[in-house]
Protein backbone atom coordinates (compact mmCIF):
# COMPACT_ATOMS: atom_id res chain seq x y z
CA UNK A 1 0.00 0.00 0.00
CA UNK A 2 1.45 3.68 -0.50
CA UNK A 3 -0.19 4.89 2.91
CA UNK A 4 -2.35 4.12 5.75
CA UNK A 5 -5.15 6.28 7.23
CA UNK A 6 -4.41 8.52 10.02
CA UNK A 7 -4.05 8.02 13.73
CA UNK A 8 -6.22 9.99 14.41
CA UNK A 9 -8.77 9.90 11.81
CA UNK A 10 -11.91 8.86 12.44
CA UNK A 11 -14.70 6.81 10.94
CA UNK A 12 -17.32 9.25 8.54
CA UNK A 13 -21.25 8.61 10.16
CA UNK A 14 -22.88 5.62 8.23
CA UNK A 15 -25.04 7.82 6.31
CA UNK A 16 -22.41 10.17 5.05
CA UNK A 17 -20.12 6.82 3.85
CA UNK A 18 -23.47 5.78 2.42
CA UNK A 19 -24.15 8.39 0.26
CA UNK A 20 -20.31 9.20 -1.12
CA UNK A 21 -19.21 5.43 -1.61
CA UNK A 22 -20.39 4.66 -5.05
CA UNK A 23 -20.45 8.39 -5.77
CA UNK A 24 -16.93 8.62 -4.99
CA UNK A 25 -15.98 5.93 -7.24
CA UNK A 26 -17.46 7.40 -10.51
CA UNK A 27 -16.13 10.92 -9.55
CA UNK A 28 -12.52 9.04 -9.72
CA UNK A 29 -13.57 7.39 -12.74
CA UNK A 30 -15.02 10.59 -14.75
CA UNK A 31 -12.06 12.66 -13.63
CA UNK A 32 -9.55 9.75 -15.32
CA UNK A 33 -11.60 8.30 -18.06
CA UNK A 34 -10.14 4.72 -16.85
CA UNK A 35 -13.89 3.36 -16.85
CA UNK A 36 -12.64 2.13 -20.73
CA UNK A 37 -9.52 0.20 -19.15
CA UNK A 38 -11.53 -1.46 -16.03
CA UNK A 39 -11.90 -5.05 -17.92
CA UNK A 40 -10.98 -7.74 -19.86
CA UNK A 41 -13.09 -8.27 -22.73
CA UNK A 42 -15.23 -10.77 -21.38
CA UNK A 43 -18.56 -11.58 -22.30
CA UNK A 44 -21.56 -10.46 -19.48
CA UNK A 45 -22.08 -13.28 -17.05
CA UNK A 46 -25.43 -15.37 -17.58
CA UNK A 47 -28.46 -13.62 -14.95
CA UNK A 48 -29.32 -17.72 -14.61
CA UNK A 49 -26.11 -19.71 -14.78
CA UNK A 50 -23.88 -19.36 -12.10
CA UNK A 51 -20.26 -20.01 -13.31
CA UNK A 52 -19.16 -22.92 -12.48
CA UNK A 53 -22.24 -24.95 -13.90
CA UNK A 54 -20.85 -29.20 -14.03
CA UNK A 55 -20.60 -30.45 -17.87
CA UNK A 56 -23.50 -33.03 -18.07
CA UNK A 57 -22.68 -36.52 -17.81
CA UNK A 58 -23.58 -39.37 -20.07
CA UNK A 59 -26.71 -41.39 -18.95
CA UNK A 60 -27.83 -38.42 -16.71
CA UNK A 61 -31.43 -39.32 -14.82
CA UNK A 62 -34.43 -38.21 -16.31
CA UNK A 63 -35.69 -34.63 -15.33
CA UNK A 64 -37.86 -34.60 -12.43
CA UNK A 65 -41.48 -33.52 -12.81
CA UNK A 66 -42.52 -29.83 -13.34
CA UNK A 67 -45.51 -30.58 -10.70
CA UNK A 68 -42.28 -31.35 -8.20
CA UNK A 69 -39.63 -28.92 -8.96
CA UNK A 70 -42.06 -25.96 -8.29
CA UNK A 71 -42.74 -27.42 -5.00
CA UNK A 72 -39.25 -26.53 -4.46
CA UNK A 73 -38.31 -23.84 -1.78
CA UNK A 74 -34.21 -23.80 -2.91
CA UNK A 75 -33.20 -22.18 -6.29
CA UNK A 76 -33.90 -24.17 -8.88
CA UNK A 77 -30.81 -25.71 -10.02
CA UNK A 78 -29.31 -24.19 -13.65
CA UNK A 79 -29.49 -26.17 -16.57
CA UNK A 80 -25.93 -28.02 -17.73
CA UNK A 81 -23.82 -25.88 -19.79
CA UNK A 82 -24.97 -25.75 -23.16
CA UNK A 83 -28.69 -27.01 -22.76
CA UNK A 84 -31.19 -24.51 -23.21
CA UNK A 85 -33.41 -24.04 -19.54
CA UNK A 86 -36.82 -25.70 -19.96
CA UNK A 87 -39.75 -23.52 -19.95
CA UNK A 88 -40.59 -24.27 -16.50
CA UNK A 89 -37.07 -23.06 -14.69
CA UNK A 90 -37.13 -19.91 -17.12
CA UNK A 91 -40.77 -19.00 -16.07
CA UNK A 92 -39.05 -19.97 -12.44
CA UNK A 93 -36.07 -17.77 -12.84
CA UNK A 94 -38.18 -14.41 -14.08
CA UNK A 95 -40.93 -15.11 -11.09
CA UNK A 96 -37.81 -15.34 -8.87
CA UNK A 97 -36.20 -12.33 -10.19
CA UNK A 98 -39.31 -10.34 -10.46
CA UNK A 99 -39.98 -11.11 -6.65
CA UNK A 100 -36.64 -9.76 -5.92
CA UNK A 101 -37.28 -6.48 -7.51
CA UNK A 102 -40.21 -6.85 -5.56
CA UNK A 103 -38.58 -6.95 -2.74
CA UNK A 104 -35.83 -4.20 -3.27
CA UNK A 105 -38.79 -1.94 -3.87
CA UNK A 106 -40.86 -2.14 -0.69
CA UNK A 107 -37.43 -2.17 1.65
CA UNK A 108 -36.55 1.31 0.04
CA UNK A 109 -40.39 2.49 0.35
CA UNK A 110 -40.62 1.33 3.48
CA UNK A 111 -37.68 2.47 5.03
CA UNK A 112 -39.47 6.31 4.56
CA UNK A 113 -42.00 4.29 6.61
CA UNK A 114 -42.32 5.26 10.37
CA UNK A 115 -44.33 1.63 10.69
CA UNK A 116 -41.98 -0.16 8.73
CA UNK A 117 -40.27 -2.63 10.45
CA UNK A 118 -36.74 -3.72 8.96
CA UNK A 119 -35.95 -7.03 11.54
CA UNK A 120 -39.52 -8.31 10.84
CA UNK A 121 -38.85 -7.70 6.71
CA UNK A 122 -35.75 -9.37 6.73
CA UNK A 123 -36.41 -12.15 8.88
CA UNK A 124 -39.38 -13.10 6.51
CA UNK A 125 -36.67 -13.13 3.59
CA UNK A 126 -34.81 -15.39 5.56
CA UNK A 127 -37.29 -18.04 5.63
CA UNK A 128 -37.31 -18.00 2.19
CA UNK A 129 -34.16 -19.77 1.87
CA UNK A 130 -31.69 -19.28 -0.35
CA UNK A 131 -33.37 -18.55 -3.57
CA UNK A 132 -34.40 -14.95 -2.80
CA UNK A 133 -30.71 -14.32 -2.41
CA UNK A 134 -29.67 -15.87 -5.67
CA UNK A 135 -32.22 -14.16 -7.47
CA UNK A 136 -31.15 -10.77 -6.13
CA UNK A 137 -27.69 -11.71 -7.13
CA UNK A 138 -28.34 -12.70 -10.21
CA UNK A 139 -30.68 -9.44 -11.06
CA UNK A 140 -27.42 -7.44 -10.44
CA UNK A 141 -25.47 -9.51 -12.18
CA UNK A 142 -27.53 -8.36 -15.14
CA UNK A 143 -27.10 -4.83 -16.41
CA UNK A 144 -30.07 -4.70 -18.76
CA UNK A 145 -31.66 -2.28 -16.48
CA UNK A 146 -28.62 -0.30 -16.86
CA UNK A 147 -28.11 -0.20 -20.48
CA UNK A 148 -31.60 0.57 -20.92
CA UNK A 149 -30.80 4.28 -19.37
CA UNK A 150 -30.41 7.32 -21.84
CA UNK A 151 -26.77 7.19 -23.25
CA UNK A 152 -24.81 9.45 -20.72
CA UNK A 153 -26.80 9.16 -17.90
CA UNK A 154 -25.74 10.61 -14.84
CA UNK A 155 -26.14 8.48 -11.40
CA UNK A 156 -24.14 11.16 -8.76
CA UNK A 157 -27.01 13.92 -8.48
CA UNK A 158 -29.73 12.50 -9.69
CA UNK A 159 -30.39 8.46 -9.79
CA UNK A 160 -32.73 7.30 -12.29
CA UNK A 161 -35.08 4.68 -10.58
CA UNK A 162 -33.64 1.27 -11.90
CA UNK A 163 -30.06 2.88 -10.00
CA UNK A 164 -32.04 2.93 -6.86
CA UNK A 165 -33.93 -0.33 -7.50
CA UNK A 166 -30.39 -2.00 -7.74
CA UNK A 167 -28.60 -0.09 -4.41
CA UNK A 168 -31.91 -1.10 -2.76
CA UNK A 169 -31.10 -4.84 -3.67
CA UNK A 170 -27.39 -4.27 -2.49
CA UNK A 171 -29.14 -3.01 0.53
CA UNK A 172 -31.09 -6.24 1.15
CA UNK A 173 -27.71 -8.34 0.68
CA UNK A 174 -26.06 -6.69 3.16
CA UNK A 175 -29.28 -6.68 5.50
CA UNK A 176 -28.99 -10.53 4.90
CA UNK A 177 -25.22 -10.86 5.22
CA UNK A 178 -24.70 -11.39 8.86
CA UNK A 179 -26.69 -14.69 9.38
CA UNK A 180 -26.78 -15.66 5.60
CA UNK A 181 -23.46 -17.04 4.31
CA UNK A 182 -25.21 -17.42 1.10
CA UNK A 183 -25.58 -12.99 0.86
CA UNK A 184 -22.02 -12.83 1.85
CA UNK A 185 -20.82 -14.77 -1.36
CA UNK A 186 -23.36 -13.55 -3.22
CA UNK A 187 -21.67 -9.59 -2.23
CA UNK A 188 -18.11 -11.44 -3.37
CA UNK A 189 -19.20 -12.84 -6.20
CA UNK A 190 -20.75 -9.65 -7.30
CA UNK A 191 -17.75 -7.53 -6.27
CA UNK A 192 -15.33 -9.81 -8.35
CA UNK A 193 -17.15 -10.36 -11.63
CA UNK A 194 -15.12 -9.23 -14.49
CA UNK A 195 -16.85 -5.79 -16.07
CA UNK A 196 -18.17 -6.25 -20.05
CA UNK A 197 -15.58 -3.72 -21.68
CA UNK A 198 -18.16 -2.98 -24.58
CA UNK A 199 -20.93 -2.01 -22.02
CA UNK A 200 -21.62 1.38 -22.64
CA UNK A 201 -18.80 3.90 -20.53
CA UNK A 202 -22.28 4.79 -18.44
CA UNK A 203 -22.91 1.64 -17.60
CA UNK A 204 -19.25 0.40 -16.60
CA UNK A 205 -19.39 3.72 -14.30
CA UNK A 206 -22.53 2.26 -12.53
CA UNK A 207 -21.26 -1.34 -12.45
CA UNK A 208 -18.05 0.04 -10.92
CA UNK A 209 -20.05 2.18 -8.10
CA UNK A 210 -21.90 -1.07 -7.07
CA UNK A 211 -18.89 -2.86 -6.91
CA UNK A 212 -17.93 -0.25 -4.49
CA UNK A 213 -20.65 -0.15 -2.28
CA UNK A 214 -20.58 -4.18 -2.47
CA UNK A 215 -16.88 -4.11 -0.59
CA UNK A 216 -17.58 -1.23 1.66
CA UNK A 217 -20.75 -3.03 2.95
CA UNK A 218 -18.83 -6.64 2.79
CA UNK A 219 -16.35 -5.17 4.98
CA UNK A 220 -19.02 -3.99 8.17
CA UNK A 221 -20.14 -7.72 8.33
CA UNK A 222 -16.79 -9.42 7.23
CA UNK A 223 -14.08 -7.62 7.69
CA UNK A 224 -11.41 -10.94 6.62
CA UNK A 225 -13.71 -11.87 3.62
CA UNK A 226 -13.57 -8.37 2.56
CA UNK A 227 -9.59 -8.13 2.26
CA UNK A 228 -9.35 -11.50 0.84
CA UNK A 229 -12.11 -10.55 -2.10
CA UNK A 230 -9.97 -7.04 -2.72
CA UNK A 231 -7.13 -9.39 -2.89
CA UNK A 232 -8.09 -11.29 -5.57
CA UNK A 233 -9.49 -8.58 -7.83
CA UNK A 234 -7.32 -8.85 -11.16
CA UNK A 235 -7.89 -5.62 -12.25
CA UNK A 236 -4.91 -3.29 -11.01
CA UNK A 237 -7.20 0.21 -11.91
CA UNK A 238 -10.28 -1.48 -10.01
CA UNK A 239 -8.34 -1.96 -7.21
CA UNK A 240 -7.01 0.98 -7.35
CA UNK A 241 -10.33 2.58 -6.85
CA UNK A 242 -11.89 0.00 -5.08
CA UNK A 243 -8.96 0.43 -2.33
CA UNK A 244 -11.02 3.58 -0.52
CA UNK A 245 -14.18 1.51 -0.48
CA UNK A 246 -12.42 -1.53 1.62
CA UNK A 247 -10.60 1.24 4.17
CA UNK A 248 -13.89 2.93 4.16
CA UNK A 249 -15.56 -0.07 5.09
CA UNK A 250 -13.08 -1.35 7.36
CA UNK A 251 -13.57 1.64 9.53
CA UNK A 252 -17.05 1.66 9.38
CA UNK A 253 -17.02 -1.99 11.35
CA UNK A 254 -15.25 -0.38 13.97
CA UNK A 255 -11.68 -1.44 13.10
CA UNK A 256 -9.10 0.95 14.45
CA UNK A 257 -5.93 2.19 12.25
CA UNK A 258 -3.33 -0.42 13.96
CA UNK A 259 -6.19 -3.30 12.97
CA UNK A 260 -6.53 -1.87 9.45
CA UNK A 261 -2.90 -1.82 9.04
CA UNK A 262 -2.46 -4.89 10.35
CA UNK A 263 -5.15 -6.97 7.88
CA UNK A 264 -4.07 -4.77 4.76
CA UNK A 265 -0.14 -4.76 5.40
CA UNK A 266 -0.09 -7.62 2.86
CA UNK A 267 -2.15 -6.33 -0.04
Amino acid sequence: MNGHPPESAKPKPPRRWRMMGPGLALLVLGGTGLYGLLSRTTAAPSATTPSGTPTPQAHAPAPRPAALATKRVEAPVAAPAGTAPTKDEARVAKEQREAARQSAREYRAGRFNAFFRKEVFVEELTREGGARIVALRNELADPTALQQLPPGAQFLETKPEPVLERMAMIDLLFELAPQEPTAREAMTSLALTPIDSTLPDSVKKGLVGEKYDLLFRLAQVDRQLAVDTYSKLENPRLKDLLREALFAGLAESGANPDEVRRMTAHL
